[in-house]
């Protein structure tokens, strides 16, 4: 019985742990600030650190619909991605007013339909909005 007791407190205290460790990376997570210009966008995070893109260097554009994870409350995110090194991501929730959304429209074949009907998808989700891969126009 004794093996019982330490087997249920065992997963007792790594739900805890868990539960912590989630509530530390949405603190870290949070968006300080965001800020969007004709160059481009910044995003400062609460732990600091900083993210960046200029318009001319989105390379794809997707929305992640999130159920789980520091980006959850918000409902996921828009990645913004140019190449290994530089990108942003936009909480689904600081979209309306931030301009990124007439900024991601003058995307050369930035589909709006189709980024609002991602923006309500299910989660969890990833969806690659712009550029579409030709195999995805099919």
């Amino acid at each position: 019985m004794t093996w019982v007791w330490i087997l249920l407190m065992a997963v007792v205290g790594f739900a805890a742990v868990s539960r912590n460790e989630i509530a530390r990376r949405r603190a870290r997570s949070a968006t300080v600030s965001l800020e969007v210009d004709r160059f481009g966008m910044r995003r400062l995070l609460a732990d600091g650190r900083e993210e960046r893109i200029t318009w001319g260097d989105v390379r794809y554009v997707d929305v992640v619909r999130a159920k789980w994870g520091p980006h959850a409350p918000s409902g996921g995110v828009v990645m913004i991605g140019g190449d290994d090194h530089i990108g942003a991501l936009v909480p689904i929730t600081a979209l309306g007013d931030s301009g990124v959304v007439e900024h991601l429209s003058e995307l050369q074949g930035f589909d709006m339909e189709a980024f609002v009907e991602a923006l309500e998808v299910r989660p969890p989700a990833r969806l690659r909005i712009w550029p579409v891969q030709d195999d995805e126009r099919a």
